[in-house]
């Protein structure tokens, strides 16, 4: 996905107020890319322009496809059990299908909500919620998924489990993940390439591609690459 001269400015207490400004971006169709940035960077607008809920002022975004969008709150239907949350994006044509179909066995087997099948919403831990938001999501069958901060509400222990999981299911899926944090760890735990936004623009990027999963943070090489993150996003 090629994003190109990307502008987006709400207007603000009467001001005009600039989000992006000119965005150049390459995203990896297959990898795993990671928006890593301050508060009011830009980096949720960005992945609300992709994902179509808003439009730009002017640019270019490359041919997307379907994209399954997850954000940093489950937003389940509480009065779904697991499975019918899976399938409420779904026309209803593909809902009965669905149902009976092995790909919602495994998608379910994928997440680790087996046995969890016809739980409601209140009867999940936060980090089950956001398995069933996830599985909900691949079953629409997108070629990207967009995930904006998805498990910055969940304790350390739950959200190391939920990165672990993610990868997984990126190595079963082979999808592009366009990935949302504020965690430099995070970034690094997970991400093939991390792009570091300021000011609604791209200011430096970092491939590790060459770096294997699992990763080491402790290891001495991604620990001088943390710091050099660090000064690039304490940087005025």
């Amino acid at each position: 996905m090629e994003i190109q001269n990307l502008c987006k400015s709400y207007q603000v207490s009467g001001r005009k107020l600039d989000v992006l400004n000119q965005l150049d971006l390459n995203i990896d169709d297959h990898g795993i890319t990671v928006i890593l940035g301050r508060s009011g960077c830009g980096k949720t607008t960005l992945l609300r322009l992709i994902a179509g809920l808003e439009h730009a002022d002017s640019g270019e975004i490359g041919d997307v496809g379907k994209t399954g969008i997850i954000f940093q709150e489950p937003r389940l239907m509480p009065w779904l059990n697991v499975t019918d949350n899976i399938l409420f994006g779904l026309p209803k044509s593909e809902r009965k299908q669905k149902t009976e179909h092995a790909k919602l066995k495994h998608l379910i087997e994928l997440t680790g909500l087996s046995g969890f099948e016809k739980a409601f919403p209140s009867q999940l831990s936060g980090g089950m919620q956001q398995r069933a938001a996830l599985a909900r999501a691949l079953a629409y069958e997108p070629e990207y998924l967009l995930m904006d901060e998805p498990f910055a509400a969940l304790d350390h222990f739950t959200r190391k489990q939920m990165q672990e999981e993610l990868l997984k299911i990126h190595s079963e899926e082979k999808k592009g993940i366009l990935f949302v944090t504020h965690s430099i760890d995070e970034a690094m735990t997970i991400g093939k390439k991390i792009v570091i936004l300021e000011h609604g623009v791209c200011k430096k990027e970092y491939s590790l591609e060459h770096v294997s999963y699992p990763r080491d943070l402790l290891d001495g090489t991604l620990v001088e690459l943390k710091k050099e993150i660090t000064q690039q996003i304490g940087m005025d």
